[in-house]
């Protein structure tokens, strides 16, 4: 059959839905991202209100397509608000038991659908994900309950991988010839397995034997102790941390229930920054959270200024039901969102450019990614994108002298 997969979202569920894809095309099954289909899979998220409108505009359109097989031809897994998931124009299929679409389509077409354990990791390996960039889930859930988070009700309480099946997978991923594998969870920062931590975590991956590099998702500044720091100076990591802030304001950060204070995360940033001046820091800010004040934002803005960041996912507030923010009082009107998100996007993107001038003449690694009209894409060693104007081939690590464009917000490269 033919199955389309839309996936939203953050990379956890998108390690997720490429373990599925995987299954499905070693059944035999063929994986398409367009056109039309035998069965529609809809990989949901509910983490902003916007999201999850997404979900619902993806599930509508495949409704008119499938008419009135759409209980059995739209699957929606991931993480969904309860109005889909008592959609009965759907089948709904929970996190838990993500990794059982390939036998609930192969059920459907025999009309025998068998209902088994839950399971957060019994997947298999991504290895047919179409890039050479990978995701490796080591950790799923969550229970800081920041106060205008849904995923805890979404994701429940974290649990962690063992750490053999994540270093077998590791190892199976490199096999199969990928360069870059990307760790990633609900929270990475939480695992927790028999006594090993993050930082221990690591480690024994960087034993590996391979040419490959080690990159972590986002992380909270609390978790990124002094033994995981020391750890970026190895080669094979990637200098880079989407190293969340949410809000540089204590009060508001006090609001939202977030595990740390803006001192613990400018000492994150200067720790790593003494690994290397250079080291790539990408963050989220909510923008309008209930009662923050224009003192308060100016401070996240303060704060912003003296990172930097090299890019910054802005979010204007908005309530999820059910969350403690939700019920908040001091809604901040739209119109002052709107205004706050635009100074955070014309702050980061003028740090971007000043970030992207210390690469002028400077000798990087670039892992080619993708070859178009005689030009190759891909990231260097900081996880900063790079074009060459050359067609050395996919997935290769290439030595190369980089400058940045002409918009300074891209950088360009010539192979060494």
């Amino acid at each position: 059959m033919k199955i389309r997969i839309t996936s939203l979202g953050c990379r956890l569920n998108q390690s997720e839905i490429e373990s599925v894809s995987t299954a499905l095309q070693e059944a035999g099954h063929t994986v398409s991202f367009t056109g039309n289909a035998d069965i529609y899979i809809i990989n949901a998220c509910a983490v902003t209100s916007r999201s999850e409108r997404k979900t619902r505009q993806l599930i509508y359109r495949a409704m008119e397509l499938c008419g009135d097989a759409s209980p059995r031809r739209i699957i929606v897994t991931g993480c969904a608000g309860d109005e889909t998931m008592h959609d009965t124009n759907i089948t709904y299929i929970s996190n838990d038991r993500k990794y059982l679409i390939p036998q609930l389509i192969a059920g459907m077409e025999k009309n025998e659908i068998e209902i088994r354990d839950a399971s957060r990791f019994d997947y298999r390996a991504p290895v047919k994900c179409s890039t050479n960039r990978v995701n490796l889930k080591i950790q799923d859930g969550c229970d800081n309950y920041c106060s205008y988070c849904i995923i805890p009700f979404m994701r429940g309480a974290p649990v962690s991988r063992p750490a053999e099946d994540i270093l077998a997978e590791f190892s199976q991923l490199l096999e199969h010839g990928y360069r870059e594998i990307i760790l990633t969870g609900v929270n990475i920062g939480k695992y927790a397995h028999q006594g090993m931590n993050l930082a221990a975590l690591v480690e024994q991956v960087l034993l590996t034997k391979g040419d490959f590099r080690l990159h972590l998702t986002s992380l909270d500044p609390e978790a990124a102790d002094d033994k995981l720091t020391r750890l970026f100076a190895h080669p094979k990591m990637v200098k880079h941390l989407h190293l969340s802030l949410q809000s540089g304001s204590d009060a508001v950060l006090e609001r939202m229930n977030r595990p740390y204070n803006s001192a613990m995360y400018i000492d994150a940033v200067r720790r790593l920054k003494d690994i290397d001046p250079l080291f790539n820091f990408t963050t989220d800010i909510i923008v309008g959270f209930p009662g923050e004040t224009e003192a308060e934002f100016e401070e996240t803005v303060n704060l912003a200024e003296n990172v930097p960041f090299s890019h910054v996912h802005t979010f204007r507030y908005s309530p999820r039901p059910g969350t403690a923010a939700a019920d908040m009082p001091g809604a901040i009107h739209e119109s002052v969102k709107t205004l706050r998100s635009e100074r955070i996007i014309k702050l980061y993107t003028q740090q971007k450019i000043e970030y992207y001038k210390k690469f002028s003449g400077r000798k990087c690694t670039m892992l080619t990614e993708k070859v178009r009209d005689g030009m190759t894409t891909g990231y260097n060693e900081y996880y900063v994108p790079v074009v060459i104007e050359e067609k050395p081939g996919r997935n290769r690590f290439i030595e190369i002298i980089t400058e940045p464009d002409k918009s300074g917000l891209r950088l360009t490269g010539k192979p060494v």
